[in-house]
This record gives structure tokens, sequence and C-alpha cells, in this order.
């Protein structure tokens, strides 16, 4: 029979209650010794707009990019298509695809100032419904992974029990399908709907929502607070169990399966390269609007290339280093069952994280209880960056286009409403069904239409906010730095080119395009096509809100980038860098234009280029960007 466990119990308490301390210490300490109370995360505008420092936005991107799929999602897509083949396909896709559109967003939104549905209005009009239907991809995919971040909360509650709930006459896997989910045997002969709601999974989304409400609602410098300890603790917890799993028995098997079996025929199958893709676009998330709107509330003067390059490292590598510790419990439940590692990895489904950390908690003997619930603790922190990130861009959003309107409402406001309706909108994920549906959805919505999302946002970098502008937007931003005086270019730049016109477009449309004809020919997962139909149905519709002002025939609301007042630096300098290549094949009859924010009223300023060097004279009425930017 099942009691508390003290050890566990106290464990919990620990860290539920460390953070609130030590926030309040810090807290103490920089209003009555320091005085320096929140200048060191949050930057005031004189207009009131919050704006984060260098480190609290480096804090927040690092936790924004490496949440729980990297240990949840990442772990079944390399054991379902092939080991050590499905690494290096995720690398290159990581390295020509997503690491270059998500630095593109950092820099695009430095630039802009504006959360991302505004910025793709200002950019071009007819992208203003593609903005809204990035906030629809983000609104879907925020619902069920809050589902996913949530299934750690019965953990956490079983870890203070003895013997683990898991090892009582049950084994991990069949706790997690029949006690976690209880999920349908057969989903082709069940009663008619999702089945009933499981109140345990319920009642933990409640108090998910009511956590992510009160860490959002009051503000950036408590939420700036918050995600330095849930960056570092994960990455601490993840090495040591990395050490512990790889000293147990039949590990080696399972690190090998990792990156040791690389079957190069598996490079030919188009469903690698899409799942890998697909998983490391949502694991960083290039594509969802919060790099484009965390950037926005950054210094002009940040060096947003150098943190997304940290981030994007960090992101990988914390993939990869997870999937280290999955692979060898894998390997040592490989060799318990008499089974193969291939059996093992893809016989837990979406579920293998859960399964093989819940097995790899009987390795740590009397300290078991402690152990355990510190690693689902790490899981759950891990979602709760991503969470975050992911709720202040909704929030965000929504503030903006009100404000747009004439309305003003306090954040709070605002964060509780759209914590409600995610709240609800997510019930139907703790149904019976519930994990299946979530499934569906994240192929439909969170893959194929992510993809697609990608993949129009590289033609709107290319033909609308073009190559040059991006250039000049990061040098301007680092023009007179210590490190780079005459500003920083995109480098290695032949291949940040061949990435920004070809890698991200063809990869993210072909591979867009093979995803919607593969779930068309073929079942995906075999689900009952009832169960595929949330699927295309949320996919039809995300789809149908971008072409909702597609019509839309007005010029961008940019100023043309000889008379934007952020290039005047470099400009007046005359740096050879910032030559204007565009501009230098343009007919001379094109016209160069810049909208007046007040008027509206366009004017064409005359424009001298001599050789490498752009001398730029705009006619006297008008000498200043849109407000718009």
């Amino acid at each position: 029979m099942s009691t508390v466990s003290a050890s566990g119990l106290c464990t919990l308490l620990l860290l539920i209650f460390i953070g609130p301390v030590v926030y309040l210490l810090r807290y103490l300490y920089a209003e009555y010794i320091s005085h320096n109370h929140g200048k060191n995360n949050v930057i005031q505008d004189s207009d009131g707009r919050e704006n984060l420092s260098s480190r609290a936005y480096l804090f927040a991107l690092v936790g924004y990019a490496i949440g729980i799929g990297n240990v949840w999602r990442f772990p079944y897509v390399i054991a379902s298509n092939g080991g050590a083949a499905a690494v290096f396909a995720y690398l290159i896709c990581a390295v020509f695809v997503a690491w270059p559109l998500f630095l593109y967003e950092l820099i695009l939104g430095q630039y802009m100032r504006l959360t991302f549905i505004k910025a793709w209005d200002a950019i071009r009009p007819r992208w203003l419904a593609f903005g809204w239907a990035q906030f629809l991809l983000l609104f879907i995919a925020q619902s069920y992974f809050s589902m996913v971040i949530t299934y750690t909360l019965p953990y956490i509650a079983g870890s203070c029990r003895t013997p683990l709930p898991w090892t009582d006459g049950t084994t991990s896997q069949e706790y997690w399908e029949d006690t976690i989910l209880n999920s349908f045997d057969d989903l082709y002969d069940k009663p008619a709907g999702p089945g009933p709601i499981q109140w345990r999974l319920a009642v933990a989304l409640l108090a998910f929502w009511c956590i992510t409400f009160f860490s959002v609602a009051f503000g950036k410098n408590v939420l700036s607070q918050i995600t330095y300890v849930t960056v570092i603790m994960p990455v601490i917890l993840m090495i040591v169990l990395v050490i512990v799993t790889a000293l147990q028995p039949g590990a080696s098997a399972g690190i090998d399966f990792y990156i040791g079996k690389f079957e190069i025929s598996e490079l030919g199958k188009l469903q690698v390269w899409a799942t890998a893709l697909g998983q490391v676009l949502f694991s960083l998330s290039p594509g969802f609007g919060t790099a484009i709107t965390y950037s926005s509330f950054v210094s002009r003067k940040e060096d947003v290339y150098r943190d997304g390059m940290i981030v994007c490292v960090a992101n990988s590598a914390f993939s990869l280093l997870g999937g280290f510790a999955v692979f060898a419990i894998v390997g040592h439940l490989a060799e318990e069952q008499g089974k193969t590692v291939e059996e093992v990895a893809t016989g837990g489904g979406t579920g293998l994280a859960f399964i093989t950390i819940a097995e790899a908690m009987t390795f740590f003997g009397d300290a078991q209880n402690v152990m355990s619930v510190l690693f689902y603790v790490m899981l759950f922190t891990l979602g709760l960056d991503s969470s975050y990130a992911w709720t202040e861009t909704l929030v965000s959003s929504v503030e903006e286009a009100l404000k747009s309107k004439g309305y003003q409402f306090p954040t709070w406001r605002t964060t509780l409403v759209l914590c409600v309706i995610m709240f609800i909108f997510g019930l139907v994920f703790t149904t019976r069904m519930g994990n299946e549906i979530l499934d569906v959805i994240d192929m439909f919505v969170g893959t194929i239409f992510l993809l697609a999302v990608c993949f129009i946002e590289s033609i709107i970098l290319n033909f609308d906010f073009r190559w040059q502008r991006l250039k000049c937007a990061l040098q301007a931003a680092t023009f007179g730095s210590e490190r780079h005086p005459n500003g920083r270019n995109l480098f290695p730049q032949y291949l940040c080119r061949f990435d920004f016109h070809f890698s991200v477009p063809v990869a993210t449309g072909l591979l867009c395009i093979y995803q919607i004809v593969n779930v068309g020919k073929e079942p995906y997962g075999g689900y009952p096509t009832s169960l595929l139909a949330w699927g295309w149905t949320l996919l039809a519709i995300c789809l149908a809100t971008v072409s909702l002002t597609i019509w839309k025939r007005e010029k961008s609301k940019l100023p043309s980038i000889e008379v934007d007042s952020l290039f005047e630096e470099l400009f007046d300098k005359g740096s050879k860098s910032v030559v204007d290549e565009e501009s230098a094949t343009r007919p001379n009859d094109e016209p160069k234009v810049v909208v007046d924010d007040v008027t509206g009223a366009i004017d064409e300023p005359e424009v001298v280029l001599d050789d490498d060097v752009m001398d730029v004279k705009p006619s006297s009425e008008v000498s200043k960007r849109s407000s718009a930017s």
C-alpha cells in the first residue's frame, strides 16, 4: 500500500518555496541596498513601453527556445525515423533552415519595434491576415502544448508517494496509458465522441493556467525574474540524468542506436526530412511570431544576431543532450525486456519521454522520490518558459490591436481572458481520446501549417522586406559598438544569402506540400477518419485565414532604405558595406518613396549612387521614418 513519501514531499515544498524566497531576497537587496530594483531587467520607455535589458532578453529567448518539446518530441522523432540518420537530418535542417529564419525574425523585430501582426501589416497591408493566421497557429499550439506540460503534474504528485505508483504492480508504460491518459483500447470500437473529461487532468490543466496567468499578467519584470530559475535548473538536472542513465546496463545499445546507427538510405526518404524539419521548427519556434515580438522589446543597439546564435546552439544542444538520456534508458529497457532498441523506442509513441524518465527514477535507489520530484519539476519548468513566451506574445498582440482601435485595458485583464479561453479550448485534450486528438492537431497545425507559415514568411522577407533592408537593419543596430564599430554583417554572408533566397523557402515549401500529400494518401497514424477531421478542419481554417487580405494592393508602409532615419549613421559615415545592391540595379524611373507618418503623403527623395558609396539627399519636407516602423 502506497504512503506519502516524506523525502518527496519535502523536496516538492522546497522547490515551491525556494523561488519566492530567492525573489524576495533579491527584491529586498535591490530595493534597500543597491537601490536598483527592476532596472537590470526591464527598461521603461518614455511612452510607458517596457523594454527588456540585454540579459533579460537573452534569458527570455533561451527559455522560450529550450522547452519541453526538446524532451517530449525530439526523442520520438529520432526513434521513428531511423536513429542517427534522423539526427543528421535534424542538424542539416537546423543550420540551413530553422536557425537562419529565427535570426532573421530577431533582426526584423528589433527593426520594426512592433508585435508580429503589426509588423507584417507595415511591411505590406496584404500580409495583415497572415499575421492573424500566425496568431491562430500560436493560439492552437499553446492550447495543446499546455496539455503536454500538464501531463507532468500527476507525475509530480505521484513522486510524493512511496513506492512510486508506476513501480507498484504496473510498468511505466501502463501507468502512462492507463492512469495518466486512460485512453481507449480501440479507437474504432468505442462510444461516440472523445469520451469524458478526466478530472485529474482537468484540475492539473487549471493549475497550469493559474500559474501562467500570475506569471504573465503583472509585467515583464516579474516574468524576467522567474525565467532565470526556469532556464538554469533544467540544464543542471538534465546533465545529472545523462550521467546516471549512461551508467545503466544496456545504455550503450540505446546510445548506439541514437548516434551510431547511421543508415544513409534513410536520408533518401522525404518523410525523414519533413519530420526532422518540423521538429526543429517547433522546438526553436520561428514562424510563431514570438521571436519578432520579443525583439521589438529590446534596445535598438542590442546585438540580436549574437544573442540569436547563442539561442540556436543552446536549443539544439539541449535536444541532443536530452536524446542521450532518453536513449540510454531505452537501451536499458530493451535489455530488460529482451527486445530491440527500435521496438522499445517506437512502442512508447509520443509519450516516450514520460515513460523513459519514469523508468529512470528507479535507478536512484533510496533517492528515487527526491529525484523523481526534481526531474518532473524540471519538465514542468521547461514547458513553462515556452508557455510564458507564447502567452506573452498573444497578450501583446491583442493589446496592440485593441490600442490601435482606441481601447486600452490593464494587462492582467487581457491575460485573464486569453488564459480562460485557452483553458476551455484545452479541455478537449483532457478527455479519454485527448492525447490522440493532440497528436493529430500537432501534425496538421503544429507541423504542416507551421511549414506553410515559414514558407510564406520567407516569401515576404524575399520580396517585400528584402535582403538589403535586413542587412542594413543588423548593421545599424551594431554600428559604433566596440566589437563592430562599422556594424556587424550577416556572417557568413554567402551562406546567409543562400539560406535567405533558397534553402529556407525551398525546404519549407517542398516539405509542406509533401506532408499534405502524404497524410492525404494514407491516414496519419492509422487514426479513424472522424479523428483526422479535427486536423483537416483546423488546417483549412488556418490556410483560409492567410488569404483574407491577400487582395490588398497598397504599398509598404516602410520608408525606402535610402531615407530610413535608422540608417543615417551608416550613410553619413559612407560605409562601403551599406551599398544598396537593389537600388544599384533598380531602373532609374522606379519610385523611391517614404510615407509621411502624419499626413500619409508620399515624398520622392533624390538619391545619388556613387560607385560603392551611397549618398542620400532626401527632399526637405520629409526626412523621418514612417511611424509604422
